[in-house]
């Protein structure tokens, strides 16, 4: 199973909403030139690859333990998700709408966004969740609002544990050629959310 519904048709949908602005990239997706296959998508990760992954994990255990983000991920769980938001609904939001540019430009939508900068080559996607795998900040808008049943929800929040993709497959809304990994974001020792990044594989090469 993907991190994020990572399907073709996932991808489609996403881009037939955000980008219809853009009748020619659809044109072109629509012909199958623009999306691969899944099985020509998706490649084992490497071992060359695996110690830049591993550095990577060590760096989004420190971002997860900053205390901007630990402070604003329990902020969001005490107010709890959007109220009537599903990933249905979701699904029919447009990027710039303000609903979801509010996660971007919040205070913690610019931390990550600012780290994510910081290493354009290497990453491609940052997003935080909280208690309930509802978004609380990312640098764009992931393919889904509430994560719970996907393992980089999952693995990270409820074994504590720090988790990462074992295959390259397009992230489900960047499309970019990813390796997804996710730390637990701990408040006391308490798993309070989670922060998934998405590795870019051409810079893991």
């Amino acid at each position: 199973m993907s991190a994020e519904t990572n399907t073709t048709e996932d991808a489609m949908e996403y881009y037939s909403r955000n980008f219809t602005r853009f009748p020619l990239m659809l044109a072109v997706a629509a012909c199958g030139l623009f999306f691969l296959t899944p099985a020509a998508a998706q490649q084992d990760v490497t071992p060359k690859m695996q110690p830049r992954i591993d550095a990577y994990k060590k760096k989004i255990q420190e971002w997860a333990a900053h205390p901007e983000l630990v402070k604003t991920v329990k902020e969001a769980n005490a107010k709890g998700p959007v109220p009537g938001m599903a990933n249905a609904k979701w699904r029919d939001l447009k990027e710039n709408d303000p609903a979801v540019d509010n996660f971007i430009k919040n205070p913690l939508g610019q931390l990550v966004t600012k780290w994510m900068n910081d290493d354009a080559k290497g990453i491609n996607k940052v997003v935080v969740s909280g208690d309930k795998s509802q978004r609380v900040a990312f640098t764009s808008m992931p393919a889904i609002y509430i994560g719970k049943g996907r393992p980089n929800f999952d693995t990270s929040f409820d074994e504590g544990k720090v988790w990462q993709q074992a295959q390259v497959q397009p992230d489900p809304s960047t499309q970019i050629p990813t390796v997804q990994i996710s730390a637990p974001v701990k408040d006391g020792g308490k798993v309070i959310g989670v922060l998934l990044v998405s590795l870019t594989a051409a810079a893991l090469q």
